[in-house]
């Protein structure tokens, strides 16, 4: 009887979980609509450049002066992986849509941002009121 409460309980977490993230990602791609993000090809990174984890489907991208959305193909699992995925890269200097990928997942499109609107997309959902 234990065992099956138990199972009861993990799989309402799980589903939790998924659902928190299916949130975030609906939540972010209703803002590139109502943003109207403009999308780019490609983007300079110049060597240095990190990125955030919004969603397995979003991560915001951090170059020198800039800041990028980027949206993968697909959810993005490796994202929170400790194995890292080789990177696919035609130019050391450049990150392209639909070609190159980031922690191996392949970059769907990018979205030129401001730093204002980093900030709040990686704080979606922790305002009162959501």
């Amino acid at each position: 009887m234990k065992l099956l409460a138990t199972v009861i309980l993990l799989m309402l977490f799980a589903g939790c979980a998924t659902s928190s993230e299916s949130e975030k990602s609906n939540a972010v791609s209703d803002y590139i609509k109502a943003a109207e993000l403009e999308e780019q090809d490609s983007i300079r990174t110049m060597g240095n450049w990190s990125h955030h984890v919004i969603s397995q489907r979003y991560v915001t991208l951090e170059t020198k002066n800039e800041y990028f959305l980027v949206e993968f193909s697909r959810r993005c699992h490796e994202l929170t992986q400790n194995e890292v995925t080789p990177d696919i890269r035609y130019d050391n200097n450049i990150l392209r849509a639909r070609f190159d990928t980031i922690r191996g997942c392949r970059i769907g499109r990018i979205y030129a941002i401001d730093k204002g609107q980093a900030e709040e997309l990686l704080n979606l959902g922790e305002a009162p009121g959501n």
